[in-house]
């Protein structure tokens, strides 16, 4: 039978729980919002709802427009939005002005997300050398529990009033009144709400599949645990 752990212990591990449990929900998210901001994936979804019958603008440039904005806002070198379109008008200074807040955003979220895989890469190690696989475990179902937890309740919030969700999304990340735009513009007209309707529910199976993943890899982790784990200082 081991031995209690001292206070100093249960603390130093019930940090690292909370510790790998953070990392991994971070970069669940992370990495689940890669695919979503690739050009087939613009190119794809934002196809599906005909954006040549709301733009003035023929499928094939709709959908080359749709594709600038998406590398706009992820490529810090991108060259700025036209601001007429096949002499229609394009991205007029707000729109441009909010989408240079999404590659802000993005910038960040991709940081975080490399600075969330090495602290776990890291994390990971340090439990392994000392075969503290309880610990990793608990951790990672930890991390796939909140993942699932948030999951369940933004989708319910979601199909109750999507409107205020995407509301709330949006001031968390922006100042209110330079996200929203006339129905007439460009910006809109490329990407309206069904856009975000099915990117919004792909992102949350994608994420909870990394919950899955989360979880399953916690129960590999319990699995291994050495019959006297909890004896190291």
């Amino acid at each position: 039978m081991s031995p209690p752990l001292r206070t100093s212990d249960r603390l130093r591990r019930g940090a690292a729980v909370a510790i790998i449990a953070i990392v991994s929900v971070l970069l669940v998210i992370g990495v689940t919002l890669l695919p979503l901001l690739t050009p087939v994936y613009t190119r794809t979804v934002a196809g599906l709802f005909n954006p040549q019958e709301r733009a003035d603008l023929s499928r094939e440039r709709s959908l080359e427009m749709a594709e600038e904005v998406r590398r706009f806002v992820t490529d810090p070198d991108s060259e700025t939005l036209p601001s007429v379109v096949d002499d229609r008008e394009g991205f007029d200074a707000s729109s441009v002005a909010h989408l240079a807040d999404v590659r802000d955003v993005m910038i960040s979220a991709r940081v975080a997300t490399g600075v969330a895989a090495g602290v776990l890469a890291i994390a990971i190690m340090l439990l392994l050398a000392r075969k503290e696989w309880r610990v990793l475990g608990a951790g990672l179902r930890g991390g796939g529990y909140m993942i699932i937890g948030a999951v369940l309740l933004l989708g319910v919030a979601g199909i109750v009033d999507f409107d205020g969700l995407f509301a709330g999304f949006h001031g968390i990340f922006f100042e209110s009144g330079t996200w929203t735009f006339p129905s007439g513009s460009l910006l809109i007209q490329l990407f309206p709400e069904q856009f975000w309707a099915v990117s919004a529910a792909l992102w949350a199976a994608l994420i909870a599949v990394g919950a899955g993943s989360l979880w399953w890899l916690g129960g590999y982790a319990l699995a291994h645990e050495g019959p006297h784990e909890g004896t190291r200082a």
